[in-house]
């Protein structure tokens, strides 16, 4: 994949290989995307139904980790399970 950068985000990426935080622009990028990541399940967690996703997003992160059929499951109850472990 190629990205291109504005001069700012050149910038901060330069300066966090001086600083010594990474040794390489793969990690900041990992570092940014890991961060968007928590930034997006906190806001969603914020929203009325946030929690709700979030219980089924860990429950299908599960699922697909352990190779785990869902063929005669249903939502409610996978967030129910899901409560429980």
């Amino acid at each position: 994949m190629k990205i291109k950068l504005n001069p700012d985000q050149e910038k901060i990426i330069r300066d966090e290989l001086q600083s010594g935080h990474f040794r390489n622009v793969e990690e900041v990028i990992a570092e940014a995307l890991q961060a968007l990541r928590e930034k997006e399940r906190s806001q969603s967690a914020a929203t009325p139904n946030g929690q709700q996703r979030d219980a089924v997003r860990e429950m299908l992160d599960f699922v697909e980790k352990n190779h785990t059929r869902l063929d005669t499951v249903s939502v409610k109850e996978l967030m129910h399970e899901g409560h429980r472990l």
